[in-house]
């Protein structure tokens, strides 16, 4: 697997609202690919001083992939969900003691469902390197290119995630930090070079973390992918626990987000698992 940097054109900072004022030929598909068991005192951090009681309680949340679909440049995908090993193995043929769990019912794996719709992709974008956004990379094609925020590579672990990665030609790393701040959200960048699709720095659930904003001719998605769970995290204002590598730097970002969508209400959120 070779790295590289992922280019991107630096240009001059612009309101988000001057980008709304130009909508793209761009739109989203969403994809159910399998389910997982998390627990309710793990998607609210039960430490933050306002978060109350929050009960015990197992939620069975969807594991999602989505297709961006350009008119001028074709299909990209972000995240990978699971892949077919999943129906039978809820494992997926991964072993050791720390090994997450995920149910996958026949003809949900991310293949099937884009092969389906005969869809060929140009690139994958990826949130992070959790196993559950990227297991389905084992049934992608490897040539295409493969983008992770900067800092995610060096966190990964594979013998906890799976070794997805291993097979895939080249992966390039999006360098944030040599992009500029677009208030109220911090470095942001422009994926596909016409302001479309945008990458947004969201460090906290993981190091390198990346969450989405679509700006289509349909309206405006935030795809916040991990750094916001489920609805209850931003009706309550506090971020996920689990699975996190920094929690007050989750929370962080949570509020940053938050000040966004105040800001821009006309903007549609679409939660990580929910």
């Amino acid at each position: 697997m070779k790295i590289k940097q992922f280019k991107l054109k630096k240009g001059s900072p612009k309101s988000w609202r001057e980008i709304f004022q130009n909508p793209r030929p761009v739109t989203l598909k969403s994809f159910k690919t399998g389910s997982v068991n998390i627990n309710k005192r793990g998607t609210i951090n039960i430490k933050h001083p306002h978060a109350g009681y929050i009960r015990d309680e197992v939620l069975n949340v969807p594991i999602k992939a989505y297709l961006i679909h350009h008119d001028e440049f074709g299909d990209f995908l972000l995240d990978a969900g699971l892949d077919i090993s999943y129906v039978d193995d809820t494992r997926g043929g991964i072993t050791g003691d720390f090994i997450d769990e995920f149910f996958l019912e026949k003809n949900e794996n991310i293949k099937f469902q884009l092969d389906s719709s005969k869809i060929k992709l140009k690139a994958v974008f990826l949130s992070h390197l959790h196993s559950d956004h990227i297991a389905g990379i084992r049934e992608l094609p490897k040539t295409i290119p493969y983008h992770v925020g900067r800092g995610e590579l060096e966190d990964y672990q594979p013998e906890i995630n799976g070794n997805f990665l291993n097979a895939v030609e080249t992966v390039y790393e999006v360098n944030f930090s040599k992009l500029d701040k677009m208030p109220p959200l911090g470095r942001c960048a422009d994926l596909l070079g016409d302001g479309s699709l945008w990458g947004v720095s969201t460090p906290g659930h993981s190091k390198g973390h990346i969450s989405y904003l679509i700006n289509g001719l349909e309206g405006l998605i935030f795809l916040t992918m991990d750094a916001c769970f489920i609805r209850d995290n931003l009706k309550l204002k506090i971020a996920p626990s689990d699975y996190t590598w920094d929690i007050k730097m989750a929370q962080k970002t949570l509020d940053m987000i938050i000040e966004f969508l105040e800001d821009y209400p006309e903007v549609r959120v679409v939660y990580g698992h929910e």
